[in-house]
């Protein structure tokens, strides 16, 4: 056999094993760099592992990962995978990688980055930022709706609700409002409760919260704090009242008491930044993703039917820009 023809067979039989049951198989290397929370969260970095995993699955790609316990490990990890040069697009999960991976950027300008949940204003990176208070207003709307059902055993007549957030950021400060908002947006009357854990890797602290509001006469609480949440839904089953899982579905871990979840689906965030490498899509500078974009929303998981009904049309107001929702507390 001449030598062109052997090169033809070789270039026909990688043809063939990129594309499987007649679906294009993508090839690509990339990284990501969860946020200290760690895998096992059932939230944020979870979802963004289901991205990864997704993106494995349906476009072929590689990856390798690196779970820092805590945010001085940011850098080492992130110069670690940008100096090979090997990877197509570096990802980080999770706003306190600003400062590491801005400066990571600026040492290897020839790298992509990408960051969720958070904006670097350098040239090679894009952020993935979302509109925190429109997922915060929807379950506002949703935990108001609830705590006003008197026929319900898990509430009380009280109508209070709460909201305990990982840390004072922004981000957080943001779904907070949306919080408020939604609720003022159902009844003026709702009492609204909220505090801070101060970490995202402290259920203990998040439970001990949990029971104070309970304690006060709250009757559903939104855990908004990563792992420090696991805490939440745990006071919820011990006093048999509501909590709302975030980012993740996270209903299996108290079946009975997890409302529903305020979505964050990072998981789809994460698939999307790789694909648009992929397609030669990939644009550096910041990404707002809201409700109208799939990024944000809520499970129905224990809702009533006819609460879900009154949260799609106020979503379908949301979308079409009919409600104005504050974006921070000060607001």
């Amino acid at each position: 056999m001449s030598k062109k023809g052997l090169l033809i067979i070789v270039a026909l039989l990688t043809v063939t094993a990129i594309f499987v049951n007649g679906v294009a198989r993508a090839e690509g290397r990339f990284a990501i760099v969860f946020a200290t929370g760690g895998l096992g969260d059932k939230s944020f970095n979870d979802s963004a592992f289901a991205g990864m995993e997704k993106a494995v699955a349906e476009l072929g790609i590689e990856y390798d990962r690196a779970e820092p316990t805590a945010i001085a490990e940011y850098e080492s990890f992130l110069t670690r995978f940008a100096v090979t040069r090997r990877y197509d697009l570096i990802i980080s999960i999770g706003f306190d990688q600003a400062d590491a991976l801005s400066k990571v950027a600026q040492h290897f300008p020839e790298q992509r980055f990408a960051i969720v949940d958070m904006v670097v204003e350098q040239p090679n990176v894009a952020s993935y930022i979302f509109a925190e208070q429109e997922r915060g207003f929807l379950i506002g709307v949703a935990s108001a709706l609830m705590t006003t059902r008197s026929a319900d055993p898990k509430v009380n007549p009280a109508r209070k609700i709460g909201v305990i957030g990982g840390m004072k950021i922004p981000l957080i400060d943001a779904n907070i409002a949306g919080f408020y908002a939604g609720a003022k947006f159902v009844d003026p009357e709702v009492e609204v409760i909220h505090s801070y854990v101060g970490a995202w890797d402290d259920p203990t602290k998040g439970k001990e919260l949990a029971l104070s509001m309970v304690e006060q006469g709250v009757d559903i609480i939104w855990g908004a704090a990563g792992r420090s949440g696991l805490g939440v839904i745990k006071a919820a089953a011990e006093k048999d009242c509501y909590a709302i899982g975030a980012d993740s579905d996270q209903g299996h871990l108290a079946p009975d008491n997890v409302l529903t979840n305020g979505m964050k689906y990072v998981n789809n965030t994460v698939f999307l930044a790789i694909e648009q490498v992929l397609n030669q899509q990939f644009a550096t500078g910041i990404h707002v993703l809201g409700v109208k974009e799939g990024a944000l929303g809520y499970s129905r998981s224990l809702l009533p039917a006819e609460v879900v009904g009154q949260l799609e049309a106020v979503k379908t107001r949301l979308i079409n820009g009919e409600i104005e929702i504050p974006a921070s507390l000060a607001e």
